[in-house]
């Protein structure tokens, strides 16, 4: 389960299979829904964050999330969710930079699930060493509880907790930790939703101005010379990684860009310095031999590449296509739109036909 800020039984009826089109606008799906308060308490204080989640078996699944904005916590308001179609992880908070976020094949901590089947992979993850305490009612369910350990991966609870599950989906009633607790208020077994409620696709031309503008660079050019954004009018796709990433993505952008000229691609070397490394980054020139280096052991490219040493200038991207910091792989791809604002971030995961999708909507 992916905690939200971001089985038993029997399950809910099939739906089609994730990312699978259904040929009738108007089908609907039968569905759970619930809605949840989670508390974080820290240093004293107590923030709430109020959501709907709108669960497809552990399938797919919608997060719609309420509340007004606050100051002094990352807060979801109105109009923000997320959606899981079982593949794809698409966001939308319309106060972030950018507003969507897309992760084509997330890490399974990162993927929201709600229905937790006992004994599956989900149900692992979020009940580490799980112990069976019996069962009680709850939201007018029979709900089983179990005693959790401490999780240490990924979107799981960091300490013991106690979780119950509605004993005839699965569906995730409560899950109540020192520091964090997630309760639903509210469920609705016999819910029906438009197919829709599960869409990763983007909006219309897949880019409404509200993505930010990308910070101007220059940097040392592989081969020699300098690479500056500015000399780069957008429509653009930039890569970011290292440079077997690069060598690798560039290939298979190429026939889909006329080359690399339209839109232009561009790259970005995320050079990091070995640990044996004798020098410092805050000497010019100690930097300007260390990206000398990093230049002759890349090689050449078919487009243009910069060095990028430690990803500073990259991290926007790699940050927007959800890749730690310091991190070079997976390798990230940046769609700049003509007006110059980052339309979406992705992973080298993003299969051909998205990514000329993704191309497609900054023509």
């Amino acid at each position: 389960m992916l905690l939200a800020i971001s089985n038993c039984g029997q399950p809910v009826r099939q739906a089609p299979p994730a990312g699978t089109s259904t040929g009738a606008v108007k089908q609907t799906l039968d569905v759970i829904r619930g809605r949840y308060t989670m508390i974080m308490r820290q240093d004293g204080q107590e923030f709430r964050q109020e959501y709907e989640v709108i669960a497809d078996g552990d399938r797919r699944t919608r997060i719609n999330y309420f509340g007004k904005p606050e100051t002094d916590w990352e807060k979801r308001t109105d109009g923000s969710w997320t959606v899981w179609d079982g593949q794809v992880l698409l966001d939308y908070n319309p106060n972030g930079e950018p507003a969507y976020t897309r992760v084509d094949d997330p890490d399974a901590g990162k993927q929201p699930v709600y229905v937790l089947r006992q004994g599956s992979p989900h149900f692992r993850r979020a009940c580490p060493d799980a112990r069976r305490l019996g069962t009680h009612a709850l939201l007018g369910r029979t709900a089983v509880r179990y005693a959790c350990a401490a999780s240490t991966d990924e979107g799981g609870m960091p300490e013991p907790h106690e979780m119950s599950l509605d004993q005839a989906t699965g569906l995730l009633l409560k899950d109540e930790g020192a520091s964090l607790s997630i309760a639903a208020s509210e469920v609705d077994f016999d819910r029906t939703v438009g197919v829709d409620a599960f869409s990763t696709e983007l909006p219309a031309r897949g880019h409404d101005g509200s993505g930010p503008r990308l910070e101007d660079f220059r940097l040392p050019r592989v081969g020699g010379g300098e690479l500056a954004l500015a000399d780069y009018p957008p429509p653009l796709v930039i890569v970011v990684g290292d440079a077997a990433g690069i060598r690798k993505m560039v290939a298979r952008l190429l026939p889909m860009t006329q080359g690399g000229v339209r839109p232009r691609v561009i790259g970005m070397l995320v050079a990091i310095p070995p640990p044996d490394w004798k020098g410092s980054l805050l000497n010019p020139a100690d930097a300007t031999s260390f990206a000398e280096e990093a230049s002759k052991a890349a090689g050449p490219f078919s487009v243009p590449v910069g060095v990028d040493i430690k990803g500073a200038a990259g991290y926007q991207i790699s940050q927007a296509a959800g890749i730690e910091a310091g991190q070079t792989k997976p390798t990230a791809i940046a769609f700049v739109a003509s007006d110059g604002t980052m339309a979406l971030a992705s992973t080298d995961a993003a299969t051909d036909a998205k990514l000329r999708e993704l191309i497609d909507t900054l023509q």
